[in-house]
């Protein structure tokens, strides 16, 4: 009891001296001096760029979700449109991450540091994510999402997707607009294009016409507009053109900053690491056109032949499906640990000016477009110019060629350039439907009910429970079909 007492009485001594004693120095005792009080813009900006790879081209989301639903990738023996909360709630934290990391870039760099040049790269990466993010969702928050500490916004309203394409391309714009005159460095935390302004303006307007094509069936005057303001003036506007312009976040390739792909995927001694596989969608299209690409994109099985996985109602008993016989993930793309993540490409521009003029959304050669668009592919991956013109030849690649129409062609030509960015791959998918997928994973319990692969990532559990503001008119049957994108207009499917 003594010993208590005492003890008592110590405590009390001290906090009648903290109370008491000298306090005009105590917040200067208590800060840390090795922490850092202002972040420079363009750390953010590094931080924001890893946060947007990290999520969109993750194992989880590039290769396991979006890449099964894109024709592209699978999992052998998994429920390919498997629901789990956990990975579910991670990838809608890590673009909400993302673009608040961006936007917070975006405004140490405008109003503390004056930097317009920067400003307009975090604006630009900015909106590059949010059209990565409603084309999951569909409806998100976006106008009042970053607005917590400005605004003290708890629940930000959903907006509809028209509303969220609208306010990307109007900060692209001025992006677009700031890069023309605009003075400082990007500095350090630019991983993507090392502080080149010249590419951050490609990108931009790339960006720009990516978003507007996306959109052209169900706004055509928007797009329109848009795709002449940037392809009427390639001075003010320039876009991708050669692939040195892609943009690419190349990893250093020492652990810990290795290639996200090779973490999950890459392998030794021709063993692989896990279970991941090429699609027989993507394997069949390649192959049916004897496309040089083939060897780049997938390795042969263990019989030295490629083939890729086939979903369906017999995909779990069919013996072509197991380990042995489904063509692994290319060298190029999954076992290299200081690979890439791409963010976009140049081919993927050529593809978008040929379908707006074979579409004549705005007057040009599509035919030339479209030819530079499969060089531009085809030549990043390694192969020779030779070999690039046996494939041009090819009846269904060749202009005016076979029986498949060149709009279909710029469609299919398109999907393939977009390897490893698989949910870009499938909005391409969901929007043109090129190519037709009917054989839908068996696996998951549900996925026999539908006619195509899903049209929507599930919204996060605790968003659902969290935000009053979640719109309930939105419909998620068997968790990833329903209510269909804004700009996605196809009809009959389920």
């Amino acid at each position: 009891m003594k010993r208590l007492s005492i003890f008592i009485a110590f405590v009390l001594f001290g906090i009648f001296i903290l109370v008491n004693g000298c306090t005009k120095k105590f917040d200067a005792l208590n800060v840390n001096p090795n922490a850092a009080t202002v972040v420079p813009a363009t750390n953010i900006l590094g931080s924001g760029i890893i946060a947007v790879a990290n999520t969109q081209f993750s194992e989880r989301l590039d290769i396991y979700y979006a890449g099964s639903y894109s024709g592209h990738l699978a999992a052998i023996g998994l429920g390919d449109y498997e629901y789990r909360v956990d990975i579910n709630n991670s990838m809608w934290e890590g673009m909400y991450i993302a673009m608040t990391k961006l936007v917070d870039a975006a405004n140490v760099a405008n109003t503390k540091e004056n930097n317009q040049t920067l400003y307009a790269a975090a604006l630009t990466l900015k909106a590059y994510a949010a059209q990565k993010t409603t084309d999951m969702w569909g409806k998100i928050p976006y106008s009042q999402a970053f607005e917590l500490n400005g605004k003290s916004v708890l629940y930000p309203v959903y907006d509809e997707q028209s509303a969220v394409y609208a306010a990307i391309l109007a900060e692209l714009k001025t992006a677009a607009d700031i890069f023309k005159t605009a003075t400082g460095s990007i500095g350090v935390g630019d991983f993507i294009f090392n502080g080149d302004v010249s590419k951050w303006r490609k990108f931009c307007n790339s960006v720009r016409l990516r978003v507007a094509i996306r959109m052209s069936i169900i706004d055509p005057a928007t797009a329109t507009s848009v795709i002449a303001e940037i392809l009427g003036d390639p001075g003010s506007y320039p876009v991708m053109t050669a692939n040195t312009d892609n943009a690419y976040f190349w990893y250093p390739g020492v652990t810990p900053y290795t290639e996200l792909w090779y973490n999950r995927v890459g392998f030794t001694s021709g063993t692989y690491k896990d279970q991941y596989r090429m699609n027989d969608v993507l394997i069949s299209t390649l192959k049916s056109n004897n496309d040089p690409r083939l060897p780049v994109y997938a390795l042969p099985n263990t019989w030295g032949v490629y083939n890729g996985y086939k979903f369906g109602p017999t995909q779990i008993s069919d013996t072509t499906n197991n380990g042995n016989n489904v063509s692994g993930i290319g060298t190029r793309f999954g076992n290299n640990p200081a690979g890439f993540s791409p963010f976009m490409n140049s081919a993927e521009v050529s593809f978008i000016q040929a379908e707006a003029y074979a579409r004549n959304l705005v007057p040009g050669n599509a035919q030339a477009a479209y030819t530079n668009g499969i060089n531009l592919s085809l030549s990043e991956n390694g192969i020779a110019a030779t070999d690039i013109a046996n494939y041009l030849a090819q009846p269904e690649v060749s202009w005016n060629g076979g029986v498949t129409t060149n709009l279909q062609k710029i469609y299919i030509q398109k999907w393939i350039s977009l390897f490893k960015q698989s949910v870009e791959a499938w909005s391409e998918a969901r929007r043109t439907d090129v190519p037709l997928m009917t054989n839908i994973s068996s696996t998951s319990g549900y996925g026999l009910r539908h006619n195509r692969p899903p049209f929507r990532m599930a919204y996060a559990d605790e968003e659902k429970s969290l935000n009053i503001n979640f719109p309930t008119d939105v419909v998620e049957t068997d968790i990833f079909w329903g209510t269909q994108m804004w700009w996605d207009t196809r009809t009959n499917i389920h």
